[in-house]
């Protein structure tokens, strides 16, 4: 890989790790080679969440007509990524996908980790798409090539994305039980077709073990509303933390695989615990909660504590906050007005907005550098250019502090005025939680009784 790629790659996590809350669940991707599987709800930014929490080198296969874009072509191809020609983009051409196929296969062959995602298209529908075959007959090619010495793995890597357009939104990543791909040698040998269809299969099924796969895609706002409430009653949470999504998906998953089990049992009673559910989040919402839960009480002393700490926090940061802020409003401003100059499907608005960004603040940077340069010298570019981003990183940092206190506090001033309010919510989150204690029970059992 060359020094500029490298340098453009990590511009690119560090980007990304400003951009989203990146977590992650499941297993280490082991050395060798290894095909990674992964859904595909996000664009270009599925690939770059990937390569972050990969921890050695990946070559993505990616949509060829990215290749023809200036940056992002340059990019793709100094990562080693190769080109997929889909029917939408090129018809009549996919047979050039043939020769992708080969260099993916070579890859491999040399120990390198290799990227697919096999629904074949970014979407944001609850549930995987139908899966392409491009995958398996990469892995078995590759095994067979090798005698089927080589050991390869295939690794499925699921993606969960919390506000996925939107800045500061959240994304977690489970990496799930590896497949050997030599179990499948004696069917390839038997019917290539066959074995192709089966690791197909396996895939599918390995896939759906590290993502959210609900009914509907308004069943999500249900899921994590229950998930809420359930781990705050618990324990498992405290009402007024914002929790990383990653230590959220296992319970996540669980809460979908039984509300599916139930949604096809009992779909009335399924109707009537989601319309319970929405129903107290949307009373919630009365008192200013947007996030978390709401507290059974509030204690005084903790409360005092709390105004004091983030009041201190707040009113020192204000002033940095603000010349932050002012010196990069206009690269800050620049994803946003890129939206309405592309318009692009909803699936791409986040790698839009990072891909502006990526471009607005060096350019603004480098404007700061070159004018703190001619008009005071060498010692003002050095001194600007340690302030501008750290000034960059307080006044985002000042942003999400204030985003919490001030939500907080609505939080507790309707709390305090609506009282009576407040512990019919609680009542009702705990009676929730019987419901969905009872409902596990069930669940479990069932699945004992028919595994």
């Amino acid at each position: 890989m060359a020094a500029s790629t490298r340098f453009v790659l990590k511009v690119a996590m560090w980007a990304l790790d400003r951009f989203y809350e990146v977590g992650r669940v499941g297993r280490d991707i082991p050395h060798g080679p290894v095909l990674l599987i992964a859904n595909h709800p996000n664009s270009v930014m599925d690939a770059l969440v990937v390569m972050k929490v990969a921890r050695r080198r990946v070559r993505p296969l990616a949509k060829a007509p990215l290749f023809q874009r200036p940056l992002i072509g340059h990019a793709l191809r100094g990562l080693g990524a190769l080109p997929i020609y889909r029917p939408q983009d090129f018809p009549g051409e996919t047979w050039r996908n043939e020769s992708t196929f080969e260099v993916a296969v070579q890859a491999l062959r040399g120990n390198e980790a290799v990227l697919v995602f096999p629904e074949g298209l970014s979407h944001s529908q609850a549930r995987l798409a139908k899966m392409k075959t491009g995958a398996a007959r990469i892995a078995l090619e590759a095994e067979e090539a090798s005698g089927w010495r080589l050991g390869l793995r295939v690794v499925p890597v699921g993606l969960t994305y919390d506000r996925k357009h939107a800045f500061r939104g959240r994304v977690a990543v489970a990496i799930g039980q590896s497949i050997d791909v030599g179990g499948w040698r004696g069917l390839r040998e038997k019917d290539e077709w066959a074995a192709v269809e089966s690791l197909t299969a396996a895939m599918r099924e390995a896939l759906e073990k590290v993502t959210l796969n609900l009914p509907t895609r308004e069943d999500r706002v249900l899921l994590e509303a229950a998930e809420s409430l359930y781990a705050i009653e618990k324990g498992f949470a405290k009402p007024r933390d914002r929790v990383r999504l990653a230590p959220r998906l296992p319970r996540l998953q669980r809460f979908a695989e039984a509300l599916a089990w139930l949604s096809v049992t009992e779909p009335e009673r399924y109707s009537e615990l989601g319309a319970s559910v929405l129903a107290y989040r949307r009373q919630l919402a009365t008192l200013g909660v947007r996030e978390g839960e709401l507290p059974k009480r509030f204690p005084p002393l903790g409360v005092a504590r709390y105004v004091v700490h983030q009041g201190l926090l707040l009113l020192v940061g204000l002033p940095l906050a603000l010349l932050g802020t002012l010196a990069w409003f206009l690269p800050y401003k620049s994803p946003r007005a890129s939206l309405g100059l592309y318009k692009p499907a909803y699936e791409a608005v986040a790698s839009l907005k990072l891909g502006t960004a990526l471009l607005a603040f060096p350019l603004t940077f480098a404007i700061y550098l070159v004018a703190a340069w001619w008009f005071a010298g060498l010692r003002a570019l050095i001194v600007t250019a340690v302030l501008l981003p750290l000034l960059g990183l307080i006044a985002l940092g000042w942003r999400d502090r204030w985003k919490i206190v001030r939500e907080d506090a609505i939080v507790f001033w309707h709390s305090i005025r609506r009282s009576t309010l407040r512990r019919e919510l609680v009542a009702r989150r705990q009676a929730l939680v019987a419901e969905f204690d009872a409902l596990d029970q069930r669940w479990r059992s069932e699945r004992v009784a028919h595994p």
